[in-house]
């Protein structure tokens, strides 16, 4: 069988990701599609913009036969941990092909990935102390290879490859073009195929948006509680000004004393963007720093975030009646727990989900429905 998964968030889904799914049936017409998706934090720090189920609506309404989730271990990572962690379920599922957007659709990334891995193995490469580890990474791989690293797809692409390499997982992978802006373009709206980043933007300060989305996306996000670092930045800022220095110090990526310079300036700004502007510097992209908040929002310790790591899972969002007969064909060999229903002992202090949980719980706050107890897959029947 050929089973074809794409990598996303569909934060939220738009006519791009419409197309290229709508490409992918019609350039290899899988037996199976499925959709390995973040859960209600997303890769580069913040909260999607609508909970997990709307946006496997919008998955499913868009043709896909299975979504599932890319838990929050994975799915809050920098490039390489977030592609390891999506990967890891592409094999635990059989997944044959991958395939991805790009700016760069003629690379070859399988080869470039063993370059780079050969270039970036010997540590005395990395000597320049005055940069950061990434800004030495990027520059080795810019003058030895002339590839642009600040392509944030390209990136993620060649971060697939090296995962499935890792996990000496033989994964086709197929590169298509991106349509349109890149997704952290925060330029303004144009034409139908816009960025994530420019349709949120749109979202947030009540800008037309529709023009950019399908209809069923925009349905969606016309019934649905928008969310934000807006929302949550009071009790990003409660955390900071009652938690002391010893503890922030053991929240995941808090290095460097990162946690005094955050208390400091949280004393200083009123919103989440003049904190981010107000904590950067060098050492840091606004990407990672967003992380170490959302981090410390949740109260994610670098303990914690190991042992997430050490036992996954599969969690099932929703499918269709193809994707249904695929999960009876593979849970007899799935090598983790297959998960379609979260009960309490799944869910308590000691389970398997618990800080998966305990962090969903968070949108309670703002009113939103419950994330995972009493929550089975959606199933789409039109």
């Amino acid at each position: 069988m050929k089973i074809f998964g794409v990598i996303a968030e569909y934060n939220p889904l738009h006519k791009g990701h419409l197309w290229q799914l709508q490409q992918i049936r019609h350039q290899f017409q899988p037996d199976v599609l499925l959709v390995v998706m973040s859960g209600n934090f997303v890769q580069r720090g913040d909260l999607a913009i609508v909970d997990k189920w709307q946006r496997t609506q919008m998955a499913l309404a868009a043709g896909v036969d299975l979504v599932m989730e890319l838990p929050l271990y994975g799915s809050i990572q920098a490039a390489n941990l977030f592609a390891l962690a999506a990967v890891q379920i592409l094999q635990a599922l059989a997944v044959t092909d991958l395939v991805f957007g790009t700016e760069s659709p003629d690379l070859d990334y399988y080869g470039t990935a063993r370059k780079i891995r050969t270039l970036t193995t010997n540590s005395a490469a990395f000597s320049d102390y005055r940069n950061t580890y990434a800004t030495q990474y990027n520059q080795i791989i810019e003058q030895n290879l002339s590839l642009d690293m600040t392509k944030p797809n390209q990136m993620l692409g060649l971060a697939y490859a090296q995962a499935a390499q890792t996990l000496k997982y033989p994964l086709a992978l197929h590169a298509l073009p991106r349509t349109g802006a890149v997704d952290h373009d925060q330029a303004h709206l144009q034409g139908e195929f816009a960025s994530a980043s420019a349709i949120r933007q749109a979202l947030l300060q009540q800008q037309p948006y529709q023009q950019a989305l399908p209809a069923s996306s925009e349905q969606i996000l016309q019934t649905s509680r928008i969310i934000s670092w807006k929302d949550f930045f009071p009790f990003l800022k409660y955390q900071l000004l009652t938690t002391n220095l010893k503890q922030l110090g053991q929240i995941y990526q808090m290095n460097e004393g990162l946690q005094y310079k955050l208390q400091q300036e949280i004393l200083q700004v009123n919103n989440f963007s003049d904190f981010l502007y107000a904590i950067k510097s060098k050492r840091y992209t606004f990407a990672r720093l967003r992380r170490v908040c959302l981090y410390t929002l949740l109260n994610l310790t670098t303990t914690q975030m190991q042992q997430m790591w050490q036992h996954p899972y599969l969690h099932v969002l929703g499918f269709n009646r193809v994707g249904q007969q695929y999960l009876h064909q593979i849970k007899k060999h799935a090598p983790w727990p297959l998960i379609s229903n979260v009960n309490q002992t799944l869910g308590n202090r000691t389970g398997l989900m618990a800080r998966a949980v305990q962090a969903d719980q968070i949108l309670n706050l703002l009113a939103v429905n419950e994330q995972n107890f009493g929550r089975h897959p959606i199933i789409w029947r039109k």
